[in-house]
């Protein structure tokens, strides 16, 4: 029986995305690794647009999908209750010409303003905030926190926040 390859969904720990891609690409299975380009202060860097997420593209009847699974840095293939879920072809290519028209994406824009925010890295993480706006080509963003009953402005780069709304 003649089975075609099919793309499933994987799920990485964090930050182990590009190691999965790449061990897996040295197995001889197709990957990919829908990325963006995000502007940092430190110039542009490449970064996963789904973070722990990363598709394969195998027969799932060859026992690639074993391999797969015992992959370091992989989590779980996406399942519903026993069995992998097909992403269809027509997604994965939607994604890639998508991804393909985007601009370089600043981390300032992805906040609005009254947008609930969550700082991610520094002094203050762990810690919500409101998004006031955006203070610098740079990055610089200004941002409320609820300290001693009263908000207070502070001043933080936009890639140390995550959105919560």
């Amino acid at each position: 029986m003649v089975c075609d390859k099919i793309w499933l969904a994987l799920y990485t720990k964090p930050y182990k995305e590009y190691k999965v891609r790449n061990l897996l690409s040295g197995r001889g299975i197709e990957v990919y690794l829908p990325e963006i380009t995000v502007q940092q202060c430190s110039g542009q860097k490449r970064k996963p647009f789904f973070p722990h997420y990363l598709f394969a593209r195998l027969d799932p009847f060859s026992g690639m999908i074993t391999d797969v699974r015992w992959t370091p840095g992989l989590r779980y293939i996406v399942r519903s209750g026993n069995r992998p879920v097909p992403v269809p072809d027509e997604v994965v290519e939607h994604i890639q010409r998508r991804l393909s028209k985007m601009e370089v994406l600043r981390p300032e824009d992805r906040f609005r303003e009254g947008d609930v925010v969550r700082i991610d890295r520094g002094p203050f993480e762990g810690v919500e905030a409101i998004f006031d706006r955006r203070l610098s080509a740079e990055g610089r963003v200004r941002v409320l926190l609820q300290l001693v009953n009263r908000l207070v402005a502070t001043e933080l780069d936009a890639g140390d926040l995550i959105t919560l709304n």
